[in-house]
């Protein structure tokens, strides 16, 4: 005698499909990468002026350059990683920051050597670095403790690969992992 026993319904929940932020940093994406391609054809932008830089100036700006050409090939990169669930997001964002403090240090550098030019202020250094720092804590608590990323990714091995999130408890998903 057989028995039929009904397969249990898998119901999906709104968390397992991206939505929220990230949702909306992976729709902002192409945009952030057409603005910094743009910013780079300004009148006043380093490719345009750096015959015009000393020698100091020249290699500090530059390096701020490079640091938003990285910053922006991590951005599409993290957002590939998101859109594939790939556990290692979180340190590839984190990573950016990596590009923004370094952008920072050498903005730092080049006004304490070369002085504040084109109407910039130590406020205004200030106000970046704090920018920076303030963003990587917050956005590194969301990552942290946020049901949905958690629920989307159906794990939160994301956490334990991350630099700063290593030991973190991970919130409960809504839906049963690996769906």
């Amino acid at each position: 005698m057989y028995y039929y026993y009904p397969q249990p319904q898998i119901t999906s929940h709104p968390y397992q499909k991206l939505g929220g932020l990230p949702k909306f940093f992976v729709v902002m994406a192409p945009l952030t990468l057409f603005f910094a391609v743009i910013s780079q054809f300004y009148p006043g932008s380093f490719w345009r002026v750096w015959r015009g830089y000393e020698t100091a100036e020249f290699w500090l700006q530059l390096a701020m350059q490079l640091c938003q050409v990285y910053s922006t090939i991590i951005n599409i990169v993290w957002v590939v990683m998101l859109l594939r669930r790939d556990p290692r997001f979180v340190r590839t964002w984190q990573l950016g920051y990596i590009g923004s403090a370094v952008s920072a240090a050498a903005r730092w550098t080049l006004h304490l050597l070369c002085g504040y030019p084109n109407g910039t202020s130590l406020a205004t250094d200030i106000i970046i670095t704090a920018g920076i720092l303030l963003s990587l804590f917050l956005w590194t608590l969301y990552y942290a403790n946020s049901v949905r990323v958690r629920t989307y990714m159906g794990t939160d091995k994301y956490l334990r690969l991350a630099f700063f999130t290593r030991k973190a408890q991970g919130p409960a998903p809504l839906a049963p992992d690996g769906m």
